[in-house]
């Protein structure tokens, strides 16, 4: 398929737009939002798909707001041999009409035509890939469905050299397959109802056989069980003895071990009394200590504080000395950086000055070319106003001028003239034209019904014609020169001052729609109140200044000269700030000196005096300890009170190492568990008991029942049943293989096939990532499923969104081409607005791309950022605007 041109007429918000597109190569389609691009490919859909007596939404939203018309679409195509102009109107004035200009001319309309365009659709358009090729707008351009297409399918098929051979091998004999697998299987290769109900009559006839088997074992088990228990009483009874025995010696071991325990608790008691007398007499001798040092240490500090405060006064002075130079350097600092700052602002002030008097002019500039080129549109305007020629009259005309030329011809054919011989020179006039003839002459003049031939000053000649012929031609004459004065033409000038005038038409047209271009980029964001109010104010900012500022220093002669003093200035000024924080800096450390210092000498008079006081109380405490005690007579005491402690310790000592070799818990924890073995034994017999009596019951019971008959019958129905499962299982298994391996064939000649689509993506995507990209394609899907470049391979979900919109243009181009060879050439790509996520490298890229597919495709793109597809070397321009649609 392929589209040479579409026409909208009242189509939503179109007026009218008329579109014509290379059909090999790119058409870039351009122009602002809401101009109506995507209405041309909406409009091409509705076309083909919607009969004019359709009431869908999109029909009715296909009508303009506000206005009681239909909207009209035509589209010239050609769809394999059909070559055909095909238009609708919908709503209002609804109709069809189609002109199928080859293999053999039609001409129809209404349901005839539609029916007949839905017949050639569906024998020559590849309805899945037309819609795999289109990437629609606000839909993400993700890759395309392309394995649905059977026209890229047997593209494929040739490409791979498998000649035409259909790209499902063995299609009738999989089907065949298929159904004898469903016997058995699902069409997913699940079990279906039958296999499972032989399985389920398996499966309980296992379950039956199991119950029975299970029931054989737990009566022999029973029974091995009850032996069991009967030698477990027998054991207990043996046992019972030997354990009380046990219980008797222990309990005599520990009532030993109990009576050592009580001697034990008196050398204890004996311990705790010696040690009291011995702690004391040791804290007599630590007191007696501590008492000494403290005194040593308050003489040592009281000698330290004393020359720390000689040492501090020296440093106090050097710090105020350096704090008032500190101080000085500030105010000089304070005073700089005020200049500084008032040479800054006037320099800034020059800077900001110049920029005011430069946008003034640049102002002015933009002021008079709106003023020049509202000039031009008045003009135009005027000129246009007055014309009462357009382009339908002039259509119009020019038919008028070949019907007259054609009537004209019948007429002298007919053999209608009027023979004149002059006898002298005369002026004459036939049908308004002015004929001179010289003495003798002879003129054949044609003759049209209702001429006059006048011979000035001589004779008025009424002529009459010959039939139809002449009459035809004579109306035809009237018609044109009616249509030359509706135009404001003199009919003695002809069509070609008609045309002359249309030429002035169309250039008022343009320079007017110029003149409003160039206004409005002057204007800019403007409107032309807002601009006079911007120079009035500039003005008075410029002229304020040159009256206000200091004569002194001058202002700079360029803005140049006016930032290069700003920003000496500004050095200056930050250089003087810097300084000045320096100078804060170093005053403000020189007062935390003195401070600090004037604040140690405060704390450190504080100290001396009470370290004073301390050395005096602790000296009075050490002199008086010493009067009652002497310090030889202290450790004396203290010597002789821990050898009392030591020998009552020792004694200690000895009975509890002699106790634990006893083991005295170790005794009583054998004795408890002794005694509770005996009562385990007892509970452990009656429970023993009980049990076996309840088997015995049970064994009993069981024996009477039938058991192993039960057993051989359940093993019969179950070795039956699961005969018949295993046959059907074989059969569902075989089937399955034979499934497999066709369609593991099937599935070799698939990657046989897509290798050409492989080799056409990496065509198209080196020119996009780079030479050496590889490409890898899932033979079932026809989409890329990872790219390999420089090495690395990268899944496609694993890439960037730029990335994955490039690799989905680069699919559609690539089944494109491989298509368009066939007969019906293909499908057209069509792009609305897309690659918003693609830089400007992979734009050159993508560039390059959609011109190499253009060489063998049609590819349409419609965009409101042209500048995405610049890099289209060979592509055709048509611009929209919301007035009159353009062709570049």
């Amino acid at each position: 398929m392929r589209i040479h041109r579409i026409s909208l007429r009242d189509f939503r918000g179109v007026t009218a737009a008329d579109v014509e597109f290379a059909t090999d190569g790119v058409t870039i389609v351009q122009g602002p939002n809401e101009v109506g691009k995507s209405s041309l490919a909406d409009a091409l859909d509705m076309l083909i798909a919607d009969p004019d007596s359709s009431s869908k939404s999109r029909v009715k939203a296909a009508q303009p707001v506000g206005r009681d018309v239909g909207p009209w679409v035509e589209a010239d195509i050609q769809c394999g041999p059909y070559r055909l102009t095909y238009s609708k109107r919908w709503v209002r004035g609804a109709g069809t009409e189609l002109l199928i200009e080859s293999p053999v001319r039609e001409q129809l309309q209404g349901r005839a035509a539609h029916d007949r365009v839905t017949a050639i659709i569906a024998e020559t358009m590849d309805a899945n890939l037309f819609a795999a090729l289109r990437h629609q707008q606000g839909v993400p351009l993700g890759q395309a469905d392309l394995a649905g297409s059977d026209s890229l399918m047997q593209a494929l098929d040739a490409a791979a050299g498998s000649g035409g051979e259909s790209a499902e091998p063995g299609g009738a004999l999989i089907d065949a397959i298929d159904r004898e697998r469903q016997i058995w299987s699902t069409p997913t290769g699940e079990p279906n109802k039958a296999r499972k109900d032989v399985r389920e009559v398996a499966a309980a006839a296992r379950v039956a056989l199991d119950d029975a088997e299970e029931a054989l074992q737990s009566l022999e088990g029973r029974v091995d069980q009850f032996r069991r228990l009967d030698g477990e009483l027998t054991r207990s009874m043996e046992r019972e003895p030997e354990l009380r025995g046990i219980v008797t010696g222990l309990e005599a071991e520990v009532q030993a071990v109990s009576a050592r325990e009580s001697g034990l608790h008196d050398l204890r008691l004996a311990a705790e009394q010696a040690m009291g007398p011995s702690r004391e007499a040791a804290a007599a001798v630590s007191a007696r200590s501590a008492l000494t040092v403290l005194v040593k240490a308050a003489e040592d500090e009281v000698w330290m504080i004393t020359a720390e405060g000689e040492r501090a006064a020296s440093r106090l002075e050097a710090a105020i000395a350096a704090r008032t130079e500190a101080a000085a350097r500030l105010a000089a600092a304070l005073d700089a950086r005020a200049d500084a700052e008032r040479a800054f602002g006037v320099a800034a002030a020059d800077a900001q000055h110049l920029r005011d008097a430069f946008d003034l002019g640049f102002l002015r500039d933009r002021r008079g070319r709106v003023a020049e080129a509202e000039v031009v549109i008045a003009e135009g305007e005027g000129f246009l106003a007055g014309c009462a020629l357009d382009a339908s009259l002039l259509e119009r005309i020019e038919k008028a001028v070949v019907d007259e030329a054609g009537a004209r011809g019948r007429c002298e054919a007919a053999g209608a003239a009027l023979h004149i011989t002059a006898e002298s020179a005369q002026q004459l006039e036939v049908g308004g034209v002015v004929q001179p003839i010289a003495a003798g002459e002879t003129l054949a003049l044609p003759v049209g019904a209702g001429d006059a031939l006048i011979i000035t000053g001589v004779a008025r000649i009424s002529l009459e014609g010959h039939g139809d012929v002449v009459a035809a031609a004579a109306e035809a004459r009237m018609h044109l020169d009616s249509l030359l004065a509706e135009a404001g033409v003199q009919p003695a000038d002809g069509e070609s001052a008609a045309r002359e005038l249309d030429r002035q038409r169309r250039d008022a047209e343009a320079n007017v729609k110029a003149a409003r271009e160039s206004r409005g980029t002057a204007l800019n964001d403007l409107t032309l109140d807002e601009m006079d109010d911007k120079i009035t104010r500039a003005e008075g900012r410029v002229t304020a200044y040159v009256r206000d500022r200091a004569a002194m220093p001058a202002v700079p002669v360029d803005a140049d000269s006016a930032n290069a003093a700003r920003a000496a200035a500004e050095d200056l000024r930050d250089s003087a700030r810097r300084d000045e924080d320096a100078a804060r800096d170093t005053h403000r450390q020189a007062e935390t000196a003195v401070t600090g210092i004037e604040a140690q000498a405060s704390e450190r008079k504080g100290h001396l005096g009470a370290v004073a006081r301390r050395l005096a109380d602790a000296g009075g405490d050490l002199e008086t300890a010493r009067a009652v005690q002497s310090d030889a007579q202290v450790h004396a005491a203290a010597a002789e009170a821990r050898a009392a402690a030591d020998d009552a310790r020792a004694a200690l000592q000895a009975e509890e190492s002699a106790l634990g070799e006893a083991g005295p818990a170790s005794l009583r924890a054998r004795l408890a568990n002794s005694r509770d073995a005996v009562d385990r034994l007892l509970r452990d017999r009656n429970e023993v008991t009980l049990l076996a009596a309840r088997l015995k019951g049970e064994i009993s019971q069981q024996g009477d029942e039938g058991l192993a008959d039960r057993v051989a019958r359940a093993g019969e129905a179950a070795e039956i049943a699961e005969g018949a499962r295993d046959r059907a299982e074989r059969h569902a298994a075989a089937a399955d293989l034979l499934h497999d391996t066709m369609i593991r064939h099937r599935d070799i000649a698939q990657r046989a096939y897509v290798a050409p689509f492989r080799e056409a993506v990496e065509r198209f995507g080196r020119l996009v990532f780079g030479a050496g990209t590889e490409m890898e394609v899932d033979h079932t899907t026809l989409q890329v499923v990872s790219r390999t470049r420089e090495g690395v391979t990268v899944p496609v979900d694993a890439l960037s969104g730029g990335a994955r919109e490039q690799m989905a243009l680069i699919g559609r181009l690539a089944a494109a081409s491989l298509v368009a060879p066939a007969a019906d050439g293909g499908a057209p790509v069509i792009i609305d607005d897309a690659l918003g996520y693609s830089d400007a490298g992979r734009l050159e890229g993508l560039g390059a791309a959609l011109a190499e597919a253009g060489k063998t495709c049609q590819v349409i793109v419609l965009t409101c950022m042209p500048e995405r597809y610049a890099g289209i070397g060979s592509a055709r321009t048509v611009r929209l605007d919301r007035t009159v649609p353009g062709e570049a």
